[in-house]
């Protein structure tokens, strides 16, 4: 070795750094161990001794049992200090799910989408990941079926014990902790769903038929049906009595869906039950929303909350703010006005659910203010090819107007009033259609566009089937999205499944139909008569 290299090697040594690496970051097989283990070691090297940032997330709980927490991530927000991950089950503390969490911000440059991930998590805590490490991915078998989990189904019981019960997933038979009740066993999978429409779930990301918006991931409960025979429910692959394969079917999961719906952070409560959205909304409004444990609005009736204006160095720097009911149609918001906030913007909630509740406390951190997520925009493809003709009547059966609405097919889009949609897009029917808001009223709505489309069919006349079909869709769609909440918790998953049936049936019928083709119209038609039936039932009409 020259004298010179001597030189600078003993410089390296002395000032203890690391030899500069052969390889930059990413060069090496994505979640690799030598890949991860690059990533920490380049992290470690860049980070300070001392990193204010990290202030709040090492303060570990004491005197709390600790677990060992494993899943996925799916979102990095760097601003906020959080990070979206799809959890596995971690027994006695939370079952398989996806939710946001804090975690030490000096921990987050390592941290990429797609990593897996181990951290410590603690009870009564679930907010809050702590000494976060990324791990080398699993090899699994993409089409072998998921394992058996055993969950309680707790429905109909007192809402603090199903809500107790609700998380309690395990990987053997044995029995629910408070009930006594027999474990049921379910297939977890994550699949992905509309974010308003609920009905919606495919096994791929993608967007959805209703509003074009971005698929969200959710965990659902995997199970295999039969297309002639919606009643058939088994856990395994399998034949039909008229031969033909099951096919695979998906349900909502309690605790499965803890996607913001408001471009908000999303966050469960400690006792399993109550899920809270925090949204920073101009002109300095905070506005939170409150779900249950599917995610669906819930009622502020009872609830009491403040919040505090945290400061940079965390420490409070105004008196607690009262939040007063929102304006929403679910009247499931709580909402106060934040002088003075500025980007970006801590605060701290304080919530009683009861009156005579603790107090449950959430953070939330917003480096922007939060924005609605809004549909992909409809667009006509540079290259398509323009052709005029004639399109289905917007009006459907409703009197004529002297001067109908403009309307032509170019490429694959329809053009309304010079808006574009797709073809095949519900949305094009009858824009700005305003459905009646009651439950007695959407059910005869419904019925009315039933008996539409039989009579339609009787007459040979399939190119009208579109209208009432997709009109019924939209009814049963409204069903879900502001009534179900009217039914009793054992009804509402048959409700979305009835939901989920109807619409597919209803585009398929539009396509069909359209191609005039009475032999693939008439087995859709029975598949959406039935689940118009199974809605009836549900609402006793029939």
């Amino acid at each position: 070795m020259s004298p010179t290299v001597a030189v600078f090697v003993m410089f390296f040594v002395i000032l203890g750094l690391r030899w500069p690496a052969p390889h930059t970051i990413g060069a090496l097989p994505r979640g690799s161990a030598a890949d991860v283990e690059q990533r920490q070691l380049a992290s470690n090297a860049s980070r300070p001794a001392s990193d204010s940032r990290s202030k709040k997330a090492t303060a570990q709980p004491r005197d709390k049992k600790e677990h060992t927490f494993r899943g996925t991530v799916e979102k990095v927000d760097i601003g906020a200090g959080t990070l979206t991950v799809n959890g596995e089950n971690v027994p006695g503390w939370m079952a398989t799910m996806t939710m946001t969490y804090h975690v030490d911000t000096a921990e987050i440059p390592i941290i990429k989408v797609g990593d897996h991930i181990t951290a410590k998590v603690y009870d009564g805590d679930f907010s809050q990941l702590y000494e976060v490490r990324v791990v080398p991915a699993k090899v699994t078998n993409v089409n072998a079926l998921p394992p058996l989990s055993y969950v309680c189904n707790t429905q109909g019981e007192d809402m603090a014990v199903a809500a107790a019960e609700s998380s309690v997933i395990e990987d053997k038979p044995g029995k629910c902790p408070q009930t006594g009740m027999p474990l049921v066993p379910v297939r977890l999978v994550t699949v992905y769903s509309c974010l308003k429409f609920l009905s919606f779930i495919q096994d791929k990301p993608g967007v959805c038929p209703v509003d074009r918006s971005e698929l969200v991931p959710i965990t659902a409960g995997l199970y295999f049906t039969c297309r002639n025979d919606a009643h058939v429910r088994q856990l395994d692959l399998g034949t039909c009595t008229d031969g033909s394969a099951r096919i695979r079917s998906y349900e909502r999961r309690p605790h499965g869906d803890h996607n913001p719906r408001h471009g908000g952070q999303f966050f469960m409560a400690d006792d399993s039950w109550h899920h809270l959205e925090g949204t920073f909304l101009q002109p300095n409004v905070f506005r939170v929303y409150f779900y249950n444990d599917f995610t669906r609005p819930l009622a502020v009736t009872g609830f009491s909350a403040t919040v505090i204006k945290n400061g940079a160095s965390g420490k409070e720097v105004v008196t607690p703010i009262g939040l007063k009911t929102g304006r929403t149609k679910d009247h499931n918001t709580l909402e106060a006005l934040m002088p003075g906030a500025t980007l970006p913007a801590g605060f701290e909630l304080r919530v009683k659910f009861k009156p005579d509740d603790k107090e449950r406390v959430f953070d939330f951190t917003f480096a922007g203010y939060s924005k609605e997520p809004t549909a992909a925009p409809r667009t006509l493809a540079a290259s398509a090819p323009v052709a005029t003709a004639a399109t289905k009547p917007i009006s459907g059966g409703a009197t004529p107007s002297s001067t109908p609405p403009p309307s032509a097919q170019i490429g694959g889009v329809v053009m309304v009033d010079s808006v574009l949609y797709p073809a095949t897009d519900s949305s094009a029917v009858r824009p700005g259609e305003t459905l009646p808001t009651t439950t007695p009223e959407l059910v005869a709505e419904l019925t009315k566009r039933s008996q539409s489309v039989k009579m339609l069919l009787d007459e040979g006349n399939l190119s009208g089937l579109w209208y009432p079909a997709i009109g019924a869709k939209d009814v049963a769609l409204a069903l879900e999205q502001s009534h179900i909440n009217d039914l009793p918790e054992a009804q509402r998953p048959k409700l979305a499944s009835a939901v989920k049936r109807l619409t597919l049936a209803a585009w398929q019928i539009d396509a069909a139909g359209d191609l005039g083709n009475k032999e693939a119209v008439l087995p859709l038609y029975r598949d959406f008569s039935a689940a118009i039936a199974d809605i009836q039932s549900i609402y006793g009409t029939r």
